[in-house]
């Protein structure tokens, strides 16, 4: 077989710097793959355009991703898209929701985008193959993509980031998932957990090969089984998540950079913030949180 020059994998170097210049947080990426996120970047700033253009209130949804702790993947996903649909019910037509669920470039949404991606950057099939088996995407490939999505200014220049291509961050909540789960029955939370679970063993391939069934080692399923239940009744909120960790830690000091600006109305011209429903008090919104993948916060 004849291979080409775009087949040749270069050598994995891992960079530790700050994605977005004045933003005192910085993350740890893989070099290679600043090709891919860097076109994700703009496809997603793209869709945030189109919402500004059209005058929509834009708003930022953080929310667990990965299945860290006992979840898994496709239920945090099924539960972000739960969240935007009722954020956009009950805010109505004049909001927007950035769902990042919906640009994960390992999802079953984002899996068109990263071998589309690759092309445009003339990458052949083979060298993707290797980028992912040699040095999958992290948490900081990821950070690093979102912290220049949420915090750089749409005009650019050298001014503090002030985060203006958005109004308004939710952080995903406990009672939002409880919410999901008993979303149209009568059920308490344990039952409710139970009855999707048992659903999604009869139902999908994806979730059997996961937390396995009957011809598997019973100990093992019990095992995940439990910590699955323990997950989501317990744990499944932007407390457990490091990402949303430092997606909140971002939010505090765009805060702060607006309120710092000369001339500018303070406290008003903040990041709108809300958790589990409500609207974040004043002085959460001040208060910085532990670093998920971040090397560094300030």
């Amino acid at each position: 077989m004849t291979r080409h020059a775009n087949d040749t994998l270069d050598p994995i170097k891992k960079i530790i710097g700050n994605p977005v210049k004045g933003l005192p947080i910085q993350f740890e990426w893989t070099d290679a793959w600043v090709p891919i996120f860097d076109r994700q970047i703009d496809l997603v700033l793209g869709d945030v355009a189109r919402a500004r253009i059209e005058d929509k209130v834009i708003v930022y949804l953080s929310c667990p991703l990965s299945p860290r702790g006992g979840g898994y993947a496709g239920t945090n996903v099924e539960i972000a898209k739960f969240v935007e649909n009722r954020l956009q019910d009950r805010f109505g037509e004049r909001f927007w929701v950035l769902n990042p669920a919906r640009y994960q470039l390992e999802s079953k949404e984002g899996k068109g985008l990263i071998d589309l991606h690759a092309k445009n950057a003339g990458w052949s099939a083979a060298k993707l193959e290797q980028l992912k088996q040699a040095s999958p995407p992290g948490g900081g490939d990821y950070m690093r993509m979102w912290a220049t999505v949420l915090a750089s200014n749409e005009a650019g220049g050298d001014g503090p980031p002030l985060g203006d291509r958005f109004d308004m961050y939710y952080f995903l909540g406990p009672q939002d998932v409880s919410d999901y789960f008993a979303q149209g029955t009568a059920e308490n939370l344990t039952a409710s957990i139970e009855s999707y679970f048992a659903r999604k063993l009869a139902f999908d391939p994806d979730f059997v090969a996961q937390f396995g069934g009957l011809a598997i080692d019973q100990p093992d399923w019990e095992k995940k089984r439990k910590d699955f239940f323990r997950f989501y009744a317990v744990k499944a909120s932007v407390n457990f998540s490091l990402g949303s960790h430092d997606e909140w830690n971002i939010f505090r000091l765009l805060n702060q950079n607006r309120r710092a600006v000369v001339g500018g109305q303070k406290t008003g011209d903040q990041l709108g913030g809300f958790f589990d429903g409500r609207q974040i008090d004043p002085a959460a919104t001040e208060t910085a949180v532990s670093a998920g993948y971040a090397i560094r916060a300030d």
